[in-house]
């Protein structure tokens, strides 16, 4: 065999390897994957332990959906010291992960964005 068609032959299953890796990797993505969301907290537990977070349906923004995300003693904060300094009705980014065993977000940071004046 010649040295050109080896190769040709070593690159076609090279890019081959690399298209059925990348096609693995899409259909089984991660389900703990960090998704950063922006929405309003609907309210924040008394022992800051967790917030209830609402904002757009990514897939029908007509709708909003609201779930409880975890706050645990490792989550970083930007512009607030801790949850203590959020009230319902402040606009946050959140930084979270899913939970596989209870499907409950836990947030690796929370960012207010604008917080509401009373």
């Amino acid at each position: 065999m010649k040295k050109n068609e080896m190769i040709k032959k070593s690159l076609k299953r090279g890019f081959l390897g690399m298209g059925i890796l990348m096609t693995t990797l899409w259909v089984f993505q991660n389900p703990a994957q960090a998704k950063m969301m922006r929405g309003e907290v609907v309210a924040v537990k008394d022992d800051g332990s967790s917030i209830s977070f609402k904002r757009s349906n990514p897939s029908n923004p007509s709708v909003a959906e609201q779930f409880d995300i975890a706050v645990p003693p490792n989550t970083k904060f930007g512009r607030i010291l801790s949850l203590k300094e959020l009230a319902a009705g402040d606009e946050v980014m959140v930084d979270a992960k899913k939970k596989r065993e209870n499907g409950i977000w836990e947030a690796s940071f929370v960012r207010i964005l604008n917080a509401k004046i009373y």
